[in-house]
């Protein structure tokens, strides 16, 4: 039993010393094998949640908050495809003439965002609550609705 422990002791302090004698890489090479790593990383890329288009909505509300009536009226937000398909939005229109919204017109590519905007009559002073609504091509959700809300306030008058 002294033996085999006596001998396991060793082994583990050669293993010890051998691995301590190896010469460390050269740093030309580190810098090589670390730029190859990264490309590596940067070619990887996230596989589609669906084999059709899929569109994702970067925010559905889009929250003006409390405005001066007059102020600029235009918001953005971004919509992507998440699907292995071109994406296409179809129709975009606004819940009433005083919410107007201007969709892209082109395809957008798998893995790709464009941008919404979105023009709200900032001339009607009062609650803002209207609605985007947004077809597309995608099978799973064909309608989304983005939801406008905030105040516009009154200027007050000069004395």
């Amino acid at each position: 039993m002294k033996k085999i422990l006596l001998l396991a002791i060793v082994s583990v302090l050669s293993l010890g010393l051998v691995a301590q004698a190896s010469a460390p890489a050269k740093p030309a090479k580190v810098k090589k094998a670390k730029a190859a790593a990264a490309a590596e990383v940067k070619a990887v890329s996230v596989a589609p949640i669906s084999n059709d288009p899929s569109i994702f909505l970067e925010k559905e509300t889009v929250d003006y908050g409390v405005i001066e009536k007059g102020a600029d009226g235009v918001r953005t937000f971004k919509v992507t495809n998440k699907g292995a398909q071109p994406l296409l939005l179809t129709n975009c229109s606004g819940s009433c003439g005083c919410t107007v919204p201007t969709c892209p017109r082109e395809p957008i590519l798998p893995g790709k965002s464009a941008e919404i905007q979105v023009k709200y009559d900032t001339g009607r002073p009062g609650p803002i609550n209207k609605q985007v609504n947004i077809a597309s091509n995608d099978p799973q959700n064909p309608n989304k609705v983005v939801f406008i809300r905030g105040e516009v306030k009154d200027t007050p008058a000069a004395n």
